[in-house]
């Protein structure tokens, strides 16, 4: 009875549906995950949350890109200057082998530094590689590897120079 009731509250449906839409994710389950950030995208179209995440996992997948790029542009377009989001979009357009379009959103995020990640940095290095950049990219793995919190096959990256897609 009292979950239904707290489920009945709008607000805090989305709020559930956007974490479930993470968990499942975070479990394999992507029907289920994306299931619930449609939920929330249905009520609340501008969610930035849902679209962020839901864009973002939908590339690491390299599935719907053409709806995570469309996702991802709301962001930015709404938020130019959160490196988060900025990110999220360059990673859409690498995914989509745009590489010089993920350089110039990965460069605007690079512009403010109070946000820059490893994961950002990262995300950098690979996209100089793929444009040819392999010095730059190296220095930028690098980096990303000094901060923490990269990926799993940054040591990978850094011994063989490239991307292992």
């Amino acid at each position: 009875e009292e979950s239904r009731r707290l489920i009945s509250d709008p607000v805090l449906s989305r709020y559930i549906h956007a974490q479930l839409g993470d968990a499942y994710n975070g479990t394999g389950e992507y029907g289920k995950s994306d299931e619930a950030y449609e939920h929330v995208l249905k009520e609340d179209p501008e969610n930035d949350y849902v679209l962020n995440n839901y864009s973002y996992y939908l590339s690491l997948r390299n599935e719907k890109l053409d709806k995570a790029r469309e996702m991802s542009l709301k962001l930015v377009t709404k938020h130019p200057d959160n490196a988060t989001y900025l990110d999220t979009h360059a990673w859409g357009l690498y995914m989509l082998k745009d590489y010089r379009g993920a350089k110039e959103y990965l460069e605007k995020a690079l512009g403010n530094p109070r946000n820059l990640s490893a994961t950002i940095i990262e995300h950098y290095g690979d996209v100089l590689s793929k444009l040819g950049e392999k010095d730059r990219a190296l220095e930028q793995w690098r980096k990303a590897k000094s901060m923490g919190d990269h990926s799993l096959d940054i040591d990978r990256k850094i011994a063989s120079g490239t991307v292992h897609d």
